[in-house]
């Protein structure tokens, strides 16, 4: 029961976790940004040309960035943080495996997610990037001086939303829109 009571309110502090956009005057946690990412995905999935297992997408997405309870966000424009970044996780990973019951489970998922090893794991990442793109529509303090250019996100997000024609039509409308609302 202690190591079950560990896991959970260590992974709780997910919650916690400050992400590079705003929610209404405050930085968005990761968990919001998981919950995001999960409803966006169920809402396309339907979209997608071929059969995807919905239970697994939710799975990978439930987990994709819990390693940031103890790693924290790194933004992708800030070439310090991303120096760092696949020690900070792969520590963080290592901490989070000493108490998360079902380790085989959890290793599987976030494996197969990182590795791009299924359909539903690069459908899973399309739609963390594309969830960028909303919130930051969303974001009334986000502008083009950020640093967020529109060759950086299509450097870093086009190889992942291309992969199915649903992510890649919506992430070109949403880039248009970003220009229109000045934050690219």
């Amino acid at each position: 029961m202690e190591k079950l009571i560990t896991a959970l309110t260590e992974l709780e502090k997910l919650k916690y976790v400050e992400r590079g956009t705003n929610v209404k005057g405050r930085k968005e946690s990761t968990a919001e940004h998981s919950w995001s990412c999960m409803m966006i995905a169920d809402i396309l999935i339907d979209f997608v040309e071929e059969p995807l297992d919905r239970l697994k997408v939710m799975e990978y997405l439930l987990y994709h960035d819990i390693v940031e309870v103890y790693a924290g966000d790194a933004k992708f424009n800030n070439p310090d943080e991303m120096k760092l970044k696949y020690q900070k996780e792969a520590s963080a990973l290592a901490k989070i495996k000493t108490f998360i019951p079902n380790q085989n489970r959890f290793d599987k998922i976030t494996s197969e997610y990182e590795e791009r090893k299924t359909r539903e794991a690069e459908f899973a990442k399309a739609v963390d990037c594309l969830d960028a793109c909303i919130r930051n529509i969303n974001d009334e303090t986000k502008s083009a001086n950020d640093g967020f250019t529109a060759e950086l996100i299509r450097q870093k997000y086009l190889p992942h939303v291309s992969q199915f024609d649903i992510t890649k039509e919506l992430f070109e409308h949403l880039m248009l829109q970003l220009r229109k609302l000045n934050k690219l």
